[in-house]
């Protein structure tokens, strides 16, 4: 890929990311149309996706600790999408640095102490979405 293009992307990303600051409140405005989990409706129980608006929600007010507790995923995805952009932005340098294993097994111990979080909610009231 072009030095150009890499360059773009990068301020693409933080245009973005500064958009989403900006119209903050007119987004979390927006979250009143979303439907509720017909999973959680249906069977008492949370999904994967149990929470993830909250946590966005409370990401945005800024409140990391509740957004932690609404759903772990989306300040995870954040976190590693984070840590890739400045992997890129080391890459746009000419220098290749690698903040984030590469290594199937750490990704498959993550994915599974996801779906262990995923369970373990449904059952302690205190890791329940908030």
């Amino acid at each position: 890929m072009k030095k150009v293009v890499k360059i773009t992307i990068a301020a693409a990303a933080s245009a973005a990311a500064l958009l989403l600051y900006i119209f903050k409140d007119f987004i979390l405005s927006l979250s009143k149309y979303l439907p509720e989990c017909w999973i959680l409706k249906l069977t008492g129980f949370y999904c994967p996706g149990c929470g993830n608006t909250r946590s966005v929600k409370a990401l945005l007010r800024g409140d990391i600790i509740a957004s932690l507790r609404s759903n772990i995923a989306i300040p995870l995805i954040l976190v590693l999408l984070f840590l890739l952009y400045i992997e890129f932005l080391f890459d746009i340098c000419g220098k290749k640095v690698r903040i984030l294993p590469r290594k199937l097994s750490f990704w498959m111990v993550l994915l599974c102490v996801m779906f262990a979080y995923y369970a373990a909610r449904n059952v302690w009231v205190g890791l329940a979405p908030v």
